[in-house]
């Protein structure tokens, strides 16, 4: 999933949150800030900042130390409404339709609204949900999915298999243009699904997911794929009611009229559209909460849901979802009692260490995932493999998490696949690039560059929420401090995502640009893992036809090595595959710089009992709040 930060609620428009890092060498540059326009589907502001350079002490050491005090600075409090979760998110969702949602604030919001086959609890335990089970034939490529019997919408219409059919068709649809179809149709390998995502196919009848009865999904498969089990609590298996989403894609438009869209539909299309409601007239949802109220840039608010099959075990009755971008912000409506779950900038973190309240309620939980910079290979001068060996060279990793996060429980990051995923091989200084800005210069030299030849500056595209534009100062001094000259280019987490998106959209209706017609060299991203197999990332996100990744990078034998895998059922064998997959993928191509392996670092008030799964979102229905809350 699109991630960034290591904090789930933000994970996908923050990334790594920063200060100032030292580098050796650098000289200072005067900041400046230049307005810039990009044009996506509208012109938007877009800032373009100045790199600074700073100096760092290599051989630093950071410890934090928490000075013993005799009362605590901070003390634990919640004025929250009643019964009410308010949970920040660091931007607006850019969608609550639940086939349109890609990025991981829209996932979050729209995982509560809709059910989908089974949950991933906080233990990594996948349990039943509008599922009670699934069976497997002799061949391991059909998977007969039961649902459970009674369920209804919120409106009182029935939950039938032919509703998470119809999920999964607009998924695929190209007209829906969601870049997870590259999950079904090209790793799962759905039977008919790429011929149907790439509009070869408009009949999603041809499809291999089908409803035998009301209570009866089966799914059906190219190749045997071990993983899929994974797949079925992730959200690509959200249902769909045609009759609310009617006229967004081919088939809706084939099967049913087309009338102008209702408040609800504008509701779930475009979060921009206030919605204020009750929960009798919300938008219909067959998960455990109902929206009922959204005023883009400030709130979302949801209630529980009363005919939701688990309502009985629901235990909180109301969540507002709080947008607040900063993290410093949130940090201080947390300590002030008004949030419940927190972020808290980079320069915080000595403090919240070493006050014993804060200091209770930090969490460090697992999060498997990669943050990381990604080149454009089709512009000069990143299309050089020298080149690119320069700048993954030339950042130091261990300074950005000691210096600028000053949390040195994260790990950095030399290889892509996270720790707990199989084929793990971050032991191993073989496998990408360490931190040498003496080697960065002699890739520069191998590349034509030097210091009477530099080579033209770099565009680097980064989303600005956040510390982010703080951080990729500081990157951006380290690169310039081995001769790279770079331009820090941002803008807003919708308009970065659709600035890159634009750039990359394979088989799909909708193509636009490509890389080579874009100006960016670099770009940042962050994945967290979706589920636990490699083919999560490495084929997910840099497969060259991954709609994920936008380097336009194309290679033959990668694509060789991840097909040979998908379909290996020796799992040492599969593993070595995917390892030299990701060899091939950062020494040879150079494709990415990985910078650090997420975590998931949050504050949570004392007595909220929290479930965050290693994978996905979480489901909010399973916490709790405090005695009398």
């Amino acid at each position: 999933m699109k991630q960034t930060i290591s904090h789930w609620f933000v994970i996908a428009v923050v990334g790594m949150v920063g200060i100032s890092v030292l580098v050796a060498g650098c000289a200072a540059r005067t900041p400046e800030v230049i307005e810039k326009l990009v044009t996506v589907k509208v012109t938007v502001p877009v800032v373009e900042t100045q790199v600074v350079a700073v100096t760092r002490e290599v051989e630093k050491t950071v410890v934090v130390t928490a000075t013993p005090e005799p009362t605590p600075f901070y003390t634990s409090v919640i004025n929250a409404p009643a019964d009410t979760l308010v949970y920040p998110l660091a931007g607006d969702p850019i969608t609550l339709d639940p086939q349109e949602a890609s990025d991981a604030i829209s996932g979050l919001v729209v995982q509560q609204l809709y059910k989908g086959l089974f949950d991933m609890r906080g233990d990594g335990a996948t349990v039943p949900a509008a599922a009670t089970g699934y069976q497997v034939s002799d061949d391991g490529k059909t998977y007969t999915v039961t649902l459970r019997a009674g369920m209804t919408w919120s409106d009182g219409v029935a939950v039938t298999a032919q509703q998470y059919v119809d999920g999964v068709c607009r998924l695929l649809e190209p007209a829906i243009g969601n870049s997870y179809y590259y999950l079904l149709a090209d790793v799962a390998q759905i039977t008919g699904a790429a011929d149907f995502a790439s509009g070869e196919v408009a009949d999603c009848a041809t499809v291999g997911v089908k409803a035998v009865d009301d209570l009866t999904l089966v799914i059906t498969l190219r190749q045997p794929a071990s993983f899929l089990p994974k797949l079925l609590a992730f959200r690509v298996f959200l249902p769909a009611r045609l009759d609310i989403v009617a006229g967004t894609g081919s088939q809706e438009r084939d099967s049913l009229a087309t009338p102008p869209p209702t408040a609800t539909q504008s509701a779930i299309r475009n979060p921009s559209t206030p919605l204020r409601t009750s929960p009798q007239s919300a938008i219909p949802s067959n998960g455990p909460y109902l929206l009922t109220e959204q005023a883009p840039g400030d709130h979302i608010s949801l209630t529980k849901n009363p005919a939701y099959w688990n309502a009985a075990q629901v235990a909180i009755t109301h969540i507002e979802f709080k947008v607040v971008p900063a993290p410093a912000e949130q940090l201080a409506l947390y300590e002030a009692g008004d949030l419940l779950v927190a972020d808290f900038p980079a320069e915080e973190t000595a403090r919240v260490q070493a006050d014993s309240g804060l200091s209770q309620e930090l969490q460090v939980l697992v999060r498997p995932g990669a943050s990381y910079l990604a080149f454009n290979t089709q512009i000069t001068p990143t299309m050089s493999v020298d080149f690119r060996r320069a700048v993954a060279s030339a950042i130091d990793r261990r300074a950005l998490i000691d210096d600028v996060l000053q949390q040195p429980w994260h790990a950095p990051a030399q290889t892509i696949i996270p720790p707990g995923i199989p084929g793990y091989q971050g032991e191993d200084p073989a496998v990408g690039y360490p931190y040498d800005p003496a080697a960065a210069q002699a890739f520069l030299a191998q590349a034509g560059y030097d210091a009477q030849n530099p080579p033209p500056p770099v565009e680097l595209w980064f989303n600005r929420e956040g510390n982010n534009e703080l951080l990729f100062k500081a990157i951006g001094g380290m690169l310039e401090a081995v001769g790279i000259p770079v331009r820090l280019v941002s803008s807003s987490w919708d308009v970065y995502l659709a600035s890159l998106d634009d750039c990359n959209k394979p088989n799909r209706q909708d193509a636009a640009k490509k890389p080579a017609e874009c100006s960016y060299g670099l770009y940042r991203m962050g994945w967290v893992m979706d589920y636990a197999d490699p083919a999560g990332i490495l084929d997910m996100v840099f497969s060259p036809k991954s709609a994920f990744q936008y380097t336009g990078w194309q290679s033959e034998e990668y694509q060789r090595l991840l097909s040979e895998a998908l379909a290996e059922e020796d799992e040492t064998r599969r593993t070595e595959l995917y390892r030299a997959a990701e060899v091939l993928l950062l020494n040879e191509g150079v494709v990415a710089v990985p910078l650090q392996h997420y975590d998931l670092t949050v504050l949570v008030k004392t007595g909220v009992t929290f479930d965050y799964p290693p994978f996905g979102a979480p489901n909010l229905q399973y916490w709790t709040l405090p005695p009398g809350q």
